[in-house]
């Protein structure tokens, strides 16, 4: 008699729990840390391959290690990780949030660390904490603006777009967006194209889908033009923008500072230019792509994942 159906997790051990209070006794939920090693040991066993860490590139060659894998499912809205072209030719179904819009309205996580890294960065919070830690007590020396009446600009007005700029508007700042592809535009955000937003933000918060089309988006010749003494965050994804473009602007004193908590080559990150220029720079703010990362929100997205799980196994 065959046991129950494997699903190899890569993710949070504190989430295990969870999976198996909805997945049932059908099911049985290994967890293996997010290596390569581990990963490539493990996938012969999979029946189902869950990811909610984005750590391990999930490549043809890795997947092809399972060959009873019957789904892919991740707790991500972005996918750019997985080798999709391999799946479809074993017709594996790939299975991620990005369209399940109930369960994604209720986590905001990323646009919150959005909105930290915006103020944190405003406020020259890396340098000051790191001014009275070392201690020192000189206030004069890490002046910031106020947000009331800046102008915050917004790459991509989906969900995170649009807490955001719950945010900007509750901060009374003066709200504009870039979105070629929605058409229910909210009559209480300035529609701009592209090069006039990058123009006019104080700050410019990126929240866009990670493909083909949007790699590169905000590239070269876009942050060149960038309103003198701007603030950029990015927690999307690093490949969106031009990281050597805002090193030049940072370089040159026209970026006044930068908040990431994406890396386009993460996870080696030591390829990354805006890394390297960090290691000098207080003007940077880096995470480690920590947006979604909140109990909270790994707890919803996962019970959730864990019933398609069930849902699509029946």
């Amino acid at each position: 008699m065959s046991g129950p159906a494997v699903i190899l997790y890569l993710g949070p051990a504190e989430a295990v729990p969870w999976l198996e209070s909805e997945l049932g006794g059908a099911y049985a939920v290994r967890r293996v840390e997010p290596t390569v090693e581990a990963v490539e040991a493990a996938m012969p066993s999979a029946v189902v391959v869950l990811d909610a860490s984005m750590k391990v590139p999930l490549t043809a060659e890795r997947l092809a290690g399972a060959s009873g894998l019957r789904l892919v499912i991740t707790a991500t809205t972005g996918v750019d990780h997985i080798d999709k072209a391999h799946l479809d030719q074993r017709s594996v179904p790939l299975l991620t949030l990005k369209t399940e819009r109930e369960v994604l309205a209720k986590v905001n996580a990323a646009a919150e660390l959005s909105w930290a890294l915006l103020m944190g960065c405003a406020r020259k919070l890396r340098s000051a904490s790191a001014h009275v830690t070392g201690g020192g007590w000189d206030r004069t020396l890490f002046p910031g603006p106020m947000l009331r009446g800046k102008q915050l600009g917004i790459v991509g007005l989906g969900r995170n777009g649009r807490w955001c700029a719950r945010y900007g508007a509750a901060f009374d700042m003066h709200v504009s967006a870039h979105d070629p592809f929605l058409s229910d535009w909210p009559a209480e955000i300035a529609r701009l194209s592209l090069p006039d937003l990058v123009e006019k933000s104080d700050f410019l918060l990126v929240h866009v889908t990670y493909s083909p089309e949007t790699h590169g988006l905000l590239g070269l010749d876009l942050a060149a033009r960038c309103k003198p003494g701007s603030i950029w965050v990015n927690t999307s994804r690093g490949a969106i923008w031009d990281e050597e473009g805002l090193v030049r602007q940072l370089e040159s004193g026209r970026l006044a500072a930068v908040g990431a908590d994406v890396l386009a080559p993460e996870p080696e990150i030591q390829r990354s230019p805006l890394w390297q220029y960090a290691k000098d720079h207080d003007n940077v703010l880096l995470t480690p792509h920590i947006g979604g990362f909140s109990p909270d929100a790994l707890e919803t997205v996962l019970r959730h994942t864990a019933q398609r799980i069930v849902r699509h196994c029946a």
